[in-house]
Parts: structure tokens; sequence; C-alpha cells
């Protein structure tokens, strides 16, 4: 067997199949293929309609009926009958001159006799041809609707096991049409192989466990069945670090690379969880600005600085409860006596800080850290006292509690 294309419509199809399923003209024993240039075309033309190549033509066979050999190109000829009558008289007479016979006549009655096998025989003949006629009809007409039913079923069959990711599937097809059209069996076939390299290359991942493996597979694989888990895998592998490192670096770098991943929330609470506990390198600058500032303004003798520092009303200063801006203020103008020519505030850095969460993100600091504070006098002798600060930072980042105790020299 065979695939051409059908010389009407140019159908592929077999040249085995009775009739074209596109067109419906017979196929099988009709065409021929050119030996000169391959084209197919019908065996009732003499010469390629292609490339005008000339098929030499068949001897015609003579036909044997009834054991007499007739030429094919038979013309009919006048029968002579010898008629015996009565008279014992031969008396030759040509059937094709005979008169209506009379059935009183035995001369007539005998020559119709003679006649009605020729007769019978004939009509019997064009009986059996229009019978072979019809069976053939019937015939080519089941054989086209059996062969068009079977390529529908063979196209359904393709198309399902092309959508299909299932080698068993896929191998199931290749089984029962073997006989499809070789571009089906092509395509079918490259899908399946496609499917067995990608399973292959999942094994080969799967063994590895690694995240450089799994994201390279689904850069080779984007339609791969796998890719769900091999997201999975990545996710629960970078969760896996950002809990070993445990940082709030750590925790956000997981959240960033996978913003709708399975464990965001947990990463989350881990970090207000590592924030209320932890100070953070830029909440340990804060500390230091914020009291670094507030010692400077008050060795500058700068009133308006210096109250930008702190709570409008402070829980405790130097022992004051409930004090106000106007009591800070009071302070610095205090420690400015008749002798002191300049005075200057510094913090040593060694700061000892504990944070609270009072709310959503939002932190309240305790701190302690020492100072010096340098003294000018007016004879431009300089004096350092030590000071131990223990004070409150409140979660808009202003003082609202503040002691100081002198350490002995």
């Amino acid at each position: 067997m065979a695939i051409i294309k059908c010389p009407e419509c140019g159908h592929e199809i077999s040249d085995k199949a009775p009739f074209c399923p596109s067109c419906g003209v017979a196929i099988a024993g009709k065409v021929v293929e050119c030996p000169k240039c391959g084209k197919v075309y019908f065996s009732e033309l003499s010469e390629c309609p292609q490339c005008h190549y000339k098929r030499p033509v068949a001897d015609k066979t003579p036909i044997v009926e009834n054991n007499n050999a007739v030429n094919t190109q038979e013309t009919e000829k006048t029968t002579e009958v010898e008629i015996v009558g009565p008279k014992e008289v031969n008396e030759p007479k040509k059937v094709n001159n005979e008169q209506p016979v009379d059935a009183n006549n035995p001369e007539e009655a005998n020559d119709e006799n003679l006649k009605t096998p020729r007769n019978s025989s004939r009509n019997n003949k064009i009986i059996i041809g229009a019978v072979v006629a019809i069976v053939a009809v019937v015939i080519g007409i089941g054989c086209y609707f059996y062969y068009s039913i079977q390529s529908d079923k063979e196209l359904q069959a393709y198309n399902y096991a092309m959508a299909s990711n299932d080698p068993q599937v896929l191998q199931s097809y290749l089984d029962q049409y073997s006989d499809a059209p070789e571009a089906h069996l092509d395509s079918i076939q490259s899908h399946l192989d496609l499917i067995k390299k990608t399973q292959q290359d999942w094994t080969n991942v799967m063994i590895s466990n690694s995240k450089s493996a799994l994201e390279d597979y689904i850069a080779q694989h984007p339609d791969s069945p796998y890719k769900a888990i091999a997201i999975h895998k990545i996710d629960s592998i970078d969760w896996q670090t950002a809990q070993q490192q445990n940082t709030v670096e750590a925790l956000e770098l997981y959240i960033e690379q996978h913003s709708d991943g399975e464990h965001v929330e947990d990463a989350n609470q881990m970090i207000n969880s590592l924030n209320s506990k932890t100070i953070q390198p830029e909440e340990r600058l804060m500390v230091n600005s914020i009291y670094g500032g507030f010692l400077k303004s008050l060795g500058d003798k700068d009133e308006e600085a210096l109250t930008s520092f702190v709570n409008p009303l402070l829980t405790n200063f130097l022992g004051k409860t409930n004090a106000t801006r106007s009591d800070v203020v009071t302070f610095m103008h205090k420690i400015y006596k008749s002798d002191v020519k300049s005075m200057a505030w510094k913090s040593l850095g060694d700061y000892t800080i504990n944070k609270k969460n009072v709310g959503a993100n939002q932190y309240e600091y305790s701190v302690a850290f020492s100072a010096i504070q340098t003294i000018v006098g007016q004879d431009d002798n300089a004096t350092e006292v030590r000071y131990k600060i223990t004070s409150t930072l409140n979660n808009e980042g202003r003082i609202s509690d503040f002691n100081m105790i002198r350490l002995a020299e």
C-alpha cells in the first residue's frame, strides 16, 4: 500500500482505496503512475498529463463466450437454420428476414423455438450484468463510507493524542493506527519523544534536588506538566534557607522572590517577631542621631533644636513627672552658671537598646548610654564630667523619658 495524491482533487489517499474520501472518484485499479515523472493519473488516459509520456497500449485479449472465440469487434452475422418439414425439403431460411410467426404454422413455430435459446441467453447476460453493476456500486458506496468512517475515527484519535501528555495514549495511537497518514504518525512520534525526554529530564532534576536545576528545567520545559511541582520545590528550598538564616534580610528576600509564595504569611510573622527583639542597624543609627542631636543642642544653648527632640509631655525628666518642653529648656539654662564660658556634650556611643512592640510595625526603645560633659570656665580651664543616661524613645522618635546619673571620677 502506498500513499498517493488523488488525480482529481490532490487529496492524499491510499492507492488501495476504492474511492477518494474527499471527491469520491474511483481510485483502486483506475490510476497509474508515470514511470518518467512519477505523476499519478487516470489509467484511461493514453499519456501523462504532466510530462506527456505515452505509455504502451496493451493488446486486446479475445473474450471467450460459450467456448467459442468471439472477436472484440464482433459483427452481427445472419444465422442460417435448416428446417425439416413434412416434405423432406431442406430449404434454408434467413432468420433476419422472417415474418411474424403464426402459431398455426409448424415451420414458423419450429423456427421460433430455435431462436428462443439465443434470446434467453442474451437476456440472462443483461440481467447478470445489471446485477453485477448494482453489486459493484453498493460495494463501492459501502467501501467509501467505511473508509470515510475509519478516516474520521483516525482523525479524532490523532487530535486526542496530540492534545494529551500521556505516553500511553500516544503509544496506543501508534499501535492502533499503524496505517495512518505518515504526517500523523511522524507528529505523534515526535510528541511522544518530547514527552519521554521531559520525563527523563524531570527524573534527573528530582535526583539532584537543586534549585538551579529546577530553574533550568522550567526554562527548558515551560509547558511541562511538572512545572507546578518544580515551582513548589523552589519555594520550599528558598523558605528553608530563610528559616536557617533567621534574619529580617533573609525573610524579606524570600518575600521579594516569592510574592505569592506558600510561606509569605509565615515570613511576615517571623519578621515582626525579629523586629520586636532585634535592633536593626538602621534603628541603631536613629538612636545615635536623636541623642547626639539632643546633647549637641544642649551644649549650644539652642532652645528650638533642643525641644524638637523631646515629646511635648515627658513621663519623667530628671525626676520630675509629667514634665514639659519648658522644663527641658529651664534645665539647659540652669547648667550654664556664671563661671561657665562654654559647654559641650558628647555621647560615647555605648548604646544598650531594647525595643518593645506597641503597634503594627511601631516600637518603643529603652536606651542606656554614657556621655561626657566638657565645661570650659571663664579662666579657660576645661573640666570633664561623665554621666550614665537612661532614656526612652517613643514610636514617633521623640524622647519621652530622660534621666542621668553623674559617675564618680
